[in-house]
């Protein structure tokens, strides 16, 4: 197996997830039903294991998109090293990136915020939530979600180019201290910095669901990922999954064991509550539990038929075209919620929804891909 059949099942988790990604959003679009995992204040309970799977699964997508934006940053800054470029032109263009996608978030998730707030609620709720999420009291008139998030710690890890491998696992890590030990015991933000950099929830009229620190974890923990990766690939090829079956078990001595790490303990002994971590912002468990299964999908990936990783692959089609695929997906489902269903459908028909969806995107993320593809290295056409 040669390494750009490894690299490609990069690609190809990245799909797979953005796949998955599709179900949560389809659901929370079309059936009117959404889950919350607050630190504080929302976390969902389920009454049925269907809606909690639903749920559960799509856990993976935002974690593995931070880990693998991390793991493309170290990439790219290598191949331009090696191409010639100087450190300070690779850490520029990096946090340009990150800036440009930090505003993409501002101008598209921001009307996606407004669209899901006009939608009826469902007639019968996905989850019964204990309690709003924390709050100031504000209205809401911003918002920092997924795009917002990966552009401002893009940013950041720009400025980690400049240190030395081993200094982004210690940065990951001393995330990780900060997020389950730093939140306050107010049960709000306090202030707007503290819900950009650390504490989801809303204050002084921004939603921050994706604060800097937590996040950062994940990305600085996928550059040295990469790092390793590309330091010795036939190694790290064949043990990834290893290291992904020992995080999995690190989540589930953490969560048996309660305390540190989980944020929140179970609110019963069902396997459920056991596995309904926080995610706002992501406890060393959810962390764990998300990164160790992204990981462990990576391994098999690698040793898939070489049809599931060909270049008309789903997984390589999507992978390939994350960002289109984002936006073209939101504003399809925004559409056929405004159009189509004006009332909330089943959770089943969101899921019809959403096998439609993907055969749709198809062809249009194959376009994209050799639009872009036909653009100089350089293009902002690429970045999208």
């Amino acid at each position: 197996m040669n390494t750009s059949t490894r690299y490609h099942s990069v690609d190809a988790l990245r799909g797979l997830l953005l796949m998955i990604m599709a179900i949560d959003h389809s659901s929370a679009l079309i059936a009117r039903q959404h889950a919350s995992e607050f630190w504080a204040g929302a976390m969902s309970a389920y009454t049925d294991a269907f809606p909690f799977l639903t749920r559960w699964i799509t856990h993976l997508c935002a974690p593995g998109f931070f880990f693998l934006m991390g793991a493309g940053i170290y990439w790219s800054a290598a191949a331009r090293e090696h191409g010639g470029d100087r450190p300070l032109e690779t850490l520029r263009r990096t946090v340009w990136r990150g800036f440009a996608i930090f505003l993409s978030g501002q101008v598209f998730e921001t009307g996606i915020f407004i669209a899901m707030s006009k939608l009826r609620p469902a007639a019968v709720s996905l989850n019964v939530i204990s309690a709003a999420p924390p709050n100031d009291g504000s209205s809401v008139e911003f918002a920092l979600i997924v795009l917002s998030g990966l552009g401002l710690v893009m940013m950041a890890c720009g400025l980690l180019l400049r240190l030395a491998p081993w200094a982004w696992l210690l940065v990951s890590a001393l995330c990780v201290l900060a997020t389950n030990s730093l939140l306050p015991s107010s049960g709000r933000p306090e202030a707007m910095w503290e819900a950009i950099l650390l504490t989801p929830g809303i204050s002084q009229h921004l939603m921050a669901a994706y604060p800097v620190i937590p996040w950062l974890a994940a990305a600085a923990a996928g550059m040295y990922f990469a790092y390793w990766w590309q330091s010795d690939t036939d190694h790290a090829s064949q043990r990834v999954w290893m290291v992904g079956g020992v995080l999995v078990l690190v989540g589930v001595a953490l969560r048996a064991g309660g305390g540190w790490g989980n944020i929140r303990a179970p609110r019963d002994s069902g396997w459920i509550e056991f596995l309904n971590n926080v995610k706002y912002p992501p406890s060393l468990v959810f962390l764990c539990f998300s990164l160790g299964i992204n990981l462990v999908l990576l391994g098999l990936l690698i040793r898939l038929p070489e049809r599931f990783r060909s270049g008309r692959s789903p997984l390589l089609v999507f992978g390939q075209t994350p960002l289109f695929f984002y936006i073209a997906h939101f504003y399809l489902l925004i559409f056929c919620a405004f159009v189509f269903f004006k009332e909330a459908a089943s959770l089943e028909g969101a899921y019809v929804v959403w096998a439609v969806l993907l055969v749709v995107l198809y062809p249009l993320c194959s376009w994209y891909r050799r639009f872009k593809m036909s653009k100089p290295r350089e293009s902002l056409w690429r970045m999208f």
